[in-house]
C-alpha cells in the first residue's frame, strides 16, 4: 500500500467540477488566549450534485462550519467559494436568502418559521426577497412547492403552530429550495423528528437533490442518517476534519480511531465493531486544544509523537470510488486500521 501527503481533504467524484470549495477556513470567537477556534483550518471540496455528510460529537464544530458557508457565522480566515455556471460567489461576504447561491435547512423548524404568518408566505419569501409584504401572486408558486415536498394545498394557509413537526420541516425544505439556490446546507434536519418520520424526510431531500440538481452539505450526529443520504462523509473533531471519504468506504473501513469510536456507538453499523475501542471522555476545551493530534487525550493508541506533531492528511491509493479518495489524519492509521486494541505491544 502506498500513501501520499496532500494539503487538503478533497473529494472529487465522477463530475470533477466542485460546487463548493473551502480553503483554510477559521471561525474564531473572542481574542487572545481565550479565543475559541470553532472551526480551525478546514479545507474541503464538494462535487456538484452530491451530498457531503459531516459528522461529529456536539462541540465538534460541524454546525459552525455550515453556518460559515451560509454566511451566518463570521469567517476569521480563509475562503469559501461556491462555483456556479455563472461564476464564483463567496457567501461569507453576502447574506443568506438574498437570491444567492446557498440556502439553509435548520434543525428546529419552529424557530425557522414565522409563527404569525401562513406557511405559504414563508415559502414564497425567498422567491422575491427584501419585501416587507409577500405578494399574493406568489401564493400559487408556493402551493406548488408545498406539493413537491408532499404537502397538500390545504396546508398553505395554516400557521406553523397548527402543523406537526414533520409538516413544519417539509415547509422549511420547500422554503430552502424556493430561491433555486444550487447549494443547500442541512443542519441536522431530521434530528427533531420522530424516528418514524426521519426516513421519509431523508428520501424527500435526496429526491429533490436529483430533481433540482442540488448539492448538499448535510450535518448530523447520527451515523445512520449519514449512511442513508450522503455520498461522502467528513468526520469532524474539535474544529478539524480528521477523516473524509466515500461514505461506504469510511463506514466499512474507518481509518481514524475517532471514526472507529463513533461507529462503535451505532449498533446497526457493523464495521468490525466488536474489535473497535469505545469512545470515552469529553471533547477538550476549544480554547486550549491539545498539542499535536487533538484526539490524543481520548485515544487509546496515542504515543509520544501524537503530542509532539500534528498528523498529516494522507490519501489511501489502494481504494477509490469513482475517483474519490479516502483521506485520514492519524500517525498510526496503518497499525490500528482494524481497531486492534493490542497495537502497542505489537509495534514495540
Amino acid at each position: 500500500m502506498t500513501t501520499q501527503t496532500i494539503p487538503t481533504f478533497s473529494i472529487t467524484g465522477a463530475d470533477p467540477s466542485p460546487a463548493l470549495r473551502v480553503r483554510n477556513l477559521v471561525v474564531r470567537y473572542g481574542r487572545g488566549k481565550d479565543a475559541i477556534h470553532a472551526v480551525d483550518r478546514v479545507d474541503v471540496d464538494v462535487s456538484r450534485g452530491r451530498t457531503l455528510g459531516i459528522i461529529g460529537e456536539s462541540g465538534s464544530g460541524k454546525s459552525t462550519l455550515v453556518k460559515a458557508i451560509s454566511g451566518l457565522a463570521p469567517v476569521s480566515e480563509g475562503t469559501i467559494e461556491i462555483i456556479s455556471n455563472s461564476g464564483t460567489l463567496r457567501p461569507a461576504s453576502s447574506s443568506i436568502g438574498r437570491g444567492g447561491q446557498v440556502q439553509m435547512i435548520f434543525q428546529d423548524p419552529v424557530l425557522a418559521l414565522n409563527a404569525l404568518r401562513p406557511v405559504w408566505q414563508s415559502v414564497a419569501e425567498p422567491m422575491e426577497p427584501g419585501r416587507l409584504i409577500t405578494p399574493r401572486r406568489l401564493r400559487a408558486d408556493a402551493v406548488e412547492l408545498l406539493g413537491q415536498v408532499g404537502l397538500g394545498p390545504e396546508i398553505a394557509d395554516r400557521r406553523p403552530t397548527h402543523m406537526s413537526g414533520g409538516q413544519r420541516q417539509r415547509v422549511t425544505i420547500a422554503r430552502a429550495v424556493a430561491s433555486r439556490a444550487p447549494l443547500v446546507m442541512c443542519d441536522e434536519p431530521v434530528a427533531a423528528l420522530d424516528i418514524s418520520l426521519q426516513a421519509g424526510v431523508l428520501k424527500l431531500l435526496d429526491d429533490l437533490r436529483t430533481k433540482l440538481k442540488l448539492t448538499y452539505v448535510f450535518i448530523s450526529h447520527d451515523m445512520t442518517s449519514i449512511a442513508r443520504i450522503a455520498h461522502d462523509v467528513g468526520v469532524m473533531y474539535l474544529g478539524q476534519l480528521v477523516e473524509v471519504g466515500p461514505v461506504n468506504e469510511v463506514l466499512k473501513r474507518p481509518r481514524h480511531p475517532y471514526t472507529q469510536a463513533l461507529i462503535r456507538a451505532v449498533p446497526r453499523i457493523r464495521a468490525n465493531a466488536a474489535r473497535m475501542v469505545p469512545l470515552e471522555g469529553e471533547i477538550p476545551d476549544a480554547r486550549r486544544p491539545p498539542s499535536g493530534c487533538r484526539f490524543r487525550t481520548r485515544c487509546p493508541f496515542a504515543q509520544e509523537i501524537c503530542a509532539q506533531e500534528k498528523p498529516q492528511n494522507e490519501v489511501l491509493d489502494d481504494r477509490t470510488v469513482d475517483g474519490r479518495r479516502h483521506v485520514t489524519a492519524c500517525h498510526f492509521w496503518r497499525e490500528i486500521r482494524d481497531g486492534k486494541a493490542n497495537y502497542r505491544e505489537e509495534s514495540l
